[in-house]
């Protein structure tokens, strides 16, 4: 299906809003400035003005598939009953909006499915670019800030800088998702100049980010990230067996020229590992359940929007936020909230694996992101999570319902 030029209007304010997120914003920017109202506008373009009306009034209940009409229904609810239970809780407002914003956020994939659904396979995929560029983007920031201190690779680990830029979704995402698409590209042996440079591109945008990771030992992004670049390069070159042998060797070689900084890389992420361990995420879990677990309405509803708890990830600072969604869902919502995302957690997740053959290498990419937001990092209530969230619901939506 041919997308009109007022879809192709939207849908590049839509890519710009998300390329000036990754050049202006931040991962968790420390307010609402100048630059975070014009990416929420090129957002906003690309909603659309009637949708969330038409979401968050119920209306989507009555249309579209069933799976999207349940997110629906789960997150409005989700909204009210956080939002009433930190009113009656007495919560600040600055703290509740902490909160109900990263929720918001989370209704962007099933606002975008639609509209991103009709995009042509192509365009789908140069939306996806735009967010890896923005990842690329997030990178060189934090590079410019780390003072481009390559030397110091494999030998000391560098800060995450001023506003943690290196902890977006989009990073990991770059990682993986420009290095797969730079492989594509070379195998299909490009005869023009502007195609090479596209991929010699891609491939430096790939190293780049996943240098930056190693040199600030982000363990589970580095690792998953090149578990998942690895599984989907040996997928690729497989099928050529020729070139399968010589990015083996190219491979061998490299590392014959910089094993030593391979080497102290390993030897400070196992430094780090042995001192820091799992960085308190079991006792963090464990200070939420204390704190829900005082009485059986705390427990069944959380403590709603705005709540904070003694983390001791964090030195036992009374903060709003956790390390996975699962604590953090049920602080702020409790056993029957926890319950509920999970239940549209699988809901999008089994659409995803019914179109997994139409888009093997965006879920490969998506996956390290998605995987540390979930489990490990606070990524989940960043807008970067969800504007890869909305990608892989887009493609889905694509794949299953017809463009």
């Amino acid at each position: 299906m041919r997308v009109g030029i007022r879809a192709d209007w939207r849908l590049w304010a839509f890519a710009l809003s998300i390329l000036a997120y990754g050049a202006a914003s931040a991962p968790a920017p420390p307010g609402i400035r100048s630059q975070e109202i014009l990416v929420f506008t090129g957002i906003a373009m690309m909603v659309g003005v009637t949708a969330p009306w038409r979401f968050f009034s119920g209306q989507m209940l009555a249309r579209g598939p069933v799976a999207m009409a349940a997110g629906s229904t789960i997150l409005v609810w989700l909204l009210l009953q956080g939002l009433i239970r930190g009113m009656w809780n007495g919560w600040g407002l600055t703290d509740m909006m902490r909160d109900i914003v990263p929720m918001l956020f989370l209704a962007l994939p099933l606002l975008l499915a639609p509209r991103l659904g009709r995009l042509p396979a192509v365009q789908a995929d140069r939306l996806a670019d735009a967010a890896a560029i923005a990842g690329v983007i997030f990178t060189l920031r934090w590079w410019w800030d780390a003072g481009m201190a390559l030397s110091a690779l494999g030998t000391s680990p560098l800060g995450e800088g001023r506003y943690y830029l290196l902890n977006s979704a989009l990073v990991p995402f770059a990682a993986v998702w420009l290095g797969l698409r730079a492989t594509t590209w070379f195998l299909a042996r490009p005869q023009r100049w502007h195609e090479q440079v596209q991929a010699a591109l891609a491939a430096l945008g790939s190293l780049c980010c996943l240098l930056a990771l190693a040199a600030t030992l982000h363990r589970a992004g580095l690792g998953l990230s090149l578990l998942a670049l690895g599984t989907g390069m040996g997928v690729l070159l497989w099928r050529h067996p020729f070139w399968f042998v010589v990015a083996s060797l190219l491979v061998l070689l490299l590392l014959a020229f910089v094993g030593t900084r391979v080497a102290g890389v390993a030897e400070l992420l196992a430094d780090k590992t042995e001192s820091v361990g799992l960085n308190n995420r079991v006792d963090e879990f464990i200070a939420v359940l204390d704190q829900v677990g005082r009485d059986p309405l705390a427990f069944l509803i959380g403590d709603g929007w705005g709540a904070l708890v003694p983390n001791p990830a964090v030195g036992w600072w009374r903060v709003s936020y956790t390390h996975s969604a699962a604590s953090y869902f049920l602080l702020k919502l409790g056993a029957l909230g926890l319950a509920l995302v999970l239940l549209l957690a699988g809901l999008l997740a089994g659409m995803a694996a019914r179109a997994a053959r139409d888009m093997p290498m965006l879920l490969l990419a998506v996956a390290p992101s998605l995987l540390l937001g979930a489990f490990l990092h606070t990524s989940f209530k960043y807008l970067c999570f969800s504007i890869l969230l909305s990608l892989v619901a887009g493609r889905t939506h694509a794949s299953l319902y017809g463009r």
